[in-house]
Order: structure tokens, then C-alpha cells, then sequence
């Protein structure tokens, strides 16, 4: 009987919780109560156990000191360690705390300086009442001395010398060893301090571009300029334009105000114009190699693309120039669209395209070798415009239902009328270009300011010797001066200056030299609204023939888009170069 008990005590513990705890319960009752388990032990302690303890520990002890030596690397690269300027160098330091390198206060130029830590470093120093913008050579002075002292500062420091950091790799590449002039207020104390309220109205970053008095090419100018402004859009710059001392005189001569960039321009000292990382950078004709240098073609020239493709990048930076910067103003404006209209409406008799030639003399020659002392031959321009009167027709073919266009253009094209505009106004009606276009006929981009011939001078303003009352001696009178030839720097800078013998005469009137300069800023003006107004007819062309060598076709090629570029529509017939913002291709 009692082994029964047992074993019914023993299958109902194995059937539910429930009823075991009552079987326990029961048994305590009878038998008193059961000690509690015993504990679990400890495993003995064993040469493995030990060896596991010391590996953990040695593991971190490793992992404590690489986030130190990482940290250390952070400080190094974040917070150059101060350097050793040599004894011998030609750096001497000031009351204030500024070291230069051959630098008086009062001149511009790139100095050494130590920022709030002691660190030295090098920044760019312009005196508050400088004039601005400074001569292009005393920017790239700057620029080529700033060079020699990053390098310095970084040789001269453990981590420049062990990693080689004084070569920039990339575009971006910041230079740790630069210190911005906005921040230099803490160190100089005769730099001003901008009220708070004022300071927060001014551009946090900005980028001005300067209209250089030494650049005589329009067409130079305005590429640079729409470069830069695309440039600054896509860094988040705001951009700002100073045209005090351009050759072709204000700005808004020729084309609407800028957009509105919401914040004040800069101080004048805290532009600069290297490197590119200021907070304020200037750019110009005279700066051009370290904005838009090697490392600039690094950064947006494609090495692997196809060579009609490799400056794509660079392509439409420069359009967004183009579309939010080309607006011509008053008369001109209304004179284009005047213009474009009759050649639409001439063309649409016969369905033909619009095709544009684009011919520069003067002082530019073409790349290619066999006419690098010359003139590309008017042939390769009329053999460009028929291989693009051939190959539009076809492609609005195929994209119209009917023939029309085949039943109607004539086959010789002798109802096309190619459109030119050069810088030689002899060229339109030589022997030499009915000879090459024939039999097509050739008619001018736009009449309303052309540049005058000699012969075209001497008919509407004829010179007469000056011969004064009493005396027998005629003075001499200088003798009208053309474009024949095309356009040549020189004769651009000499335009409205006499020589000696009038300029004793006129010296007699008052105000005779701002009356010259006047003069000479409204006849250059005129050459610049005249370039403008030929580029703005040919961009709307649907094909233009150039030589790339030109300032002028690349523009027509931004006017006219890369899918112009890229169909062929936009020609250039000089070395076979793709297109390019400065024609190296």
C-alpha cells in the first residue's frame, strides 16, 4: 500500500504544476518541510579561465588607446601644432601679434599670423583704405606668396612632413594652415569692429567678380562672368559684380541689374582672391589660374567621358550664368527680338533653317597649326554652313508628317540666306566670301550699330587740317582710324585719345581730359553693344559655323545649349576641338 501511494504521488508530479505543489504540500504536512536546494557552484578556477580574464583586459587597454590615438589624429589635423617659423626667414612679428613676411601694415599681401591658440598661419592681409579692386599683379602676388607660406607652415610641421600635406589633391581640399580675414578682428586690433546688427546683414560667404580693365575681349569677360556665377550658385555663395574699373564701362550699360542676393556685400578687405575656401573670394581676368586651374578642370572635366563630353559639367555651370545674367536692356533688347522675328518670318516661305556664321580676325588667330600665323580661309566656314543647311532640313523631316519641307527648299539652297557678323566689316562685301558662298547669299546679323570703316569715317566725318587765323602753318589733325582688319586690342584702348598736337589745343578748355574719357567710354560702349546684339541674333540661329579659337563661338555655343553642342548644330571648323569655357578643348 505504501509503494501505491508512491508512485500516484510521483505520476501526478510529473502531470501539471498544479499538482505538484499539492502533493508537496501534503507530503510537508506528514514529513515536516524539505531543506531548500543548494546553491549552484562555482566552476573551478582553471589556465584557460585566467587566460580569457588577461585577453579581455588586454583587449580593452587596445580598443582605450586607439580612440585616444584617434582623437590625438583629430586634434593634430583640426588644430595644426604650432610651427617654427625659421630665424632666418624675413617674417618679423609686429606690436599686435601679426608675423609678416616682408608685409608692411599698409600694404597688401599674403602675411603669417598667429590665430587665439598660438598657432601660426597664414591669411591674407589688405588695409582697410586700400583701393579696390587692387591691380591684377598685386593679386597674384598675393596669391603666389600665400603658396610659399602654406607650404612653409605645413613643412615645417611632424604631420606635413610625414603625410606631404602642403599639395592640395582635390578642388575642395581645406587648407587648415589658412586663416579667413573675417577673422582677424580678434587679432589686429585696428581692423573695425562690425556692429552686431550690421553684421548680421552681411553675406555669411559671397563670391565677386571683378570686370578687369586689362581684359579688352567682351566675349573673355562674359564666359568668366557666367562661370562664376554658376559657380557661386552651386557653392551657395552669394555673388556680387564690381565694374569700376572694366574697359567697356558700367554694367548696367548693357545688361539688368543682378538678382537680389538678400544680404550686404562684404568689407572691401575681406575679399580675396585665394584660396578658394575664403569666406569672400574674388575672381578676375588676373585670377584666373586659381579659380578655374588644374584643379578646378579636376573637379568638373570628366576623365573617362568621351571627348565631346568631357567639359559637360563645366557646360552648365556656365549656362545658369547664361540664362539668370543675359537680359539685354532697352532699345537693343527690342531691336533683337525685332530682328529674330523678320528671320523667322523670312525663312518660314521656304521652310529652310537659320545657319549663322561667326568670323573673327583681327588680333586672334585660329589654333590650328597651318594657320596659326594667319586666317582660317573663308572656304572652311561656307563648307560648314552647307553640311548644316543639308543636315537640319532632314531632322525637322523626320519630325513632320507631310514633305513639305522637301517639295519646297530649293535644292541649291539659292533662297537661304546664310546670317554673318565678324569683327571686320570689309568681309561682308569682299570678292572672297561671294566666291566661297556662292550661290547662297550672305546678309548681316543686325544694322543697327556696326563698326565703321575708314572709308565709311572719312564720308560722314570728314578730318580737316586745322590752320590757325594769321599763319601760314597747317596743324596736323589725326586722320580717322577704322576697323579694318578686325578687331585689335590696341586700337580698342586708343579709342578717343589724340596726340600731342590736339591734345595742346584742348587743353586750352575746361574739363578736356573728362570730356576724352567720356568720349572714349560711350565709343567703346558702342563696340560692346554692337558684339552683344550680333551674338544675340546668331544664338537663336538653328545652326552657327565658328572657329572655338573665338571667345565669341563659345558663348554661341552656351546660348545655344549643349544639346546643340552635342547634335552638331553648333560647328566649330578650328583643329577639330570640342567645345570648352577657354578654348583649349
Amino acid at each position: 500500500m505504501r509503494d501505491r501511494r508512491n508512485t500516484i504521488l510521483s505520476v501526478s508530479s510529473l502531470s501539471t504544476t498544479g499538482s505538484t505543489h499539492s502533493g508537496r504540500s501534503s507530503l510537508s504536512e506528514k514529513v515536516g518541510l524539505s531543506p531548500p536546494d543548494s546553491p549552484t557552484l562555482p566552476p573551478p578556477v582553471t589556465r584557460d579561465s585566467k587566460r580569457r580574464i588577461r585577453y579581455s583586459r588586454l583587449t580593452l587597454i587596445k580598443l582605450l588607446a586607439g580612440i585616444a590615438t584617434l582623437l590625438l589624429l583629430v586634434r593634430v589635423f583640426l588644430c595644426w601644432p604650432q610651427t617654427v617659423i625659421n630665424s632666418s626667414s624675413t617674417s618679423h612679428l609686429l606690436d599686435d601679434g601679426l608675423a609678416t613676411g616682408g608685409v608692411q601694415r599698409n600694404q597688401s599681401g599674403s602675411v603669417i599670423v598667429r590665430d587665439t591658440s598660438g598657432h601660426s598661419k597664414w591669411t591674407v592681409l589688405i588695409p582697410e583704405n586700400s583701393s579696390f579692386p587692387l591691380d591684377d599683379t598685386q593679386y597674384a602676388d598675393i596669391c603666389s606668396k600665400g603658396e610659399v607660406l602654406r607650404e612653409e607652415l605645413v613643412r615645417n610641421t611632424r604631420i606635413g612632413r610625414l603625410l606631404n600635406l602642403s599639395l592640395r589633391t582635390s578642388y575642395y581640399t581645406r587648407d587648415w594652415a589658412y586663416l579667413d580675414p573675417s577673422a582677424l578682428g580678434a587679432i589686429a586690433a585696428s581692423f573695425p569692429v562690425v556692429p552686431n546688427n550690421e553684421a548680421n546683414k552681411v553675406c555669411g560667404t559671397s563670391l565677386t567678380f571683378v570686370l578687369d580693365a586689362n581684359e579688352a575681349s567682351f566675349g573673355k569677360s562674359m564666359l568668366m562672368l557666367w562661370l562664376s556665377y554658376g559657380l557661386a550658385k552651386r557653392e551657395g555663395r552669394a555673388f556680387f559684380i564690381d565694374d569700376t574699373q572694366w574697359a567697356y564701362g558700367k554694367y548696367a550699360s548693357y545688361f539688368a541689374p543682378l538678382p537680389d542676393q538678400g544680404c550686404m556685400p562684404p568689407p572691401k578687405h575681406h575679399i580675396v582672391p585665394c584660396p578658394h575656401q575664403a569666406k569672400h573670394l574674388l575672381v578676375s581676368a588676373g585670377t584666373a589660374q586659381w579659380t578655374f586651374g588644374t584643379l578646378f578642370d579636376r573637379e568638373f572635366a570628366a576623365k573617362r567621358n568621351g571627348l565631346g563630353t568631357r567639359y559637360k559639367h563645366v557646360f552648365d555651370v556656365v549656362r545658369r550664368g547664361y540664362e539668370d545674367l543675359f537680359a539685354l536692356i532697352g532699345d537693343d533688347a527690342a531691336c533683337a527680338r525685332v530682328r529674330i522675328a523678320e528671320l523667322r518670318s523670312e525663312v518660314s516661305a521656304h521652310a529652310g533653317p537659320v545657319v549663322a556664321m561667326h568670323i573673327r580676325r583681327g588680333d586672334l588667330h585660329p589654333h590650328e597649326q597651318q594657320y596659326s600665323e594667319d586666317y582660317l580661309p573663308l572656304e572652311r566656314y561656307a563648307a560648314g554652313a552647307r553640311s548644316l543647311l543639308r543636315l537640319l532640313p532632314s531632322k525637322r523631316r523626320s519630325n513632320t508628317i507631310n514633305d513639305r519641307y522637301e517639295s519646297t527648299l530649293d535644292p541649291n539652297y539659292t533662297q537661304v540666306s546664310l546670317l554673318l557678323a565678324s569683327d571686320d566689316p570689309d568681309i561682308l562685301t569682299s570678292s572672297s566670301l561671294a566666291h566661297a558662298t556662292s550661290p547662297l547669299t550672305v546678309q548681316r546679323a543686325q544694322s543697327r550699330i556696326q563698326l565703321a570703316t575708314k572709308a565709311t569715317l572719312d564720308r560722314t566725318s570728314p578730318v580737316e587740317p586745322l590752320r590757325e587765323s594769321g599763319s601760314a602753318y597747317v596743324k596736323h589733325i589725326d586722320e580717322n582710324s577704322g576697323w579694318e582688319g578686325g578687331f585689335f586690342s590696341a586700337l580698342f584702348y586708343s579709342l578717343g585719345n589724340t596726340q600731342a598736337s590736339t591734345l595742346k589745343r584742348l587743353s586750352q578748355l575746361p574739363d578736356s581730359a573728362g570730356a576724352r574719357s567720356e568720349q572714349a567710354m560711350r565709343m567703346r560702349e558702342l563696340v560692346g553693344r554692337a558684339y552683344l546684339l550680333d551674338l544675340a541674333v546668331l544664338g537663336e540661329s538653328d545652326g552657327v559655323v565658328c572657329a572655338v579659337s573665338s571667345a565669341a563661338c563659345r558663348v554661341l555655343g552656351v546660348m545655344m545649349g549643349w544639346d546643340a553642342v552635342r547634335e552638331g548644330r553648333w560647328m566649330n571648323v578650328d583643329d577639330g576641338r570640342p567645345w570648352s569655357w577657354d578654348g583649349s578643348g
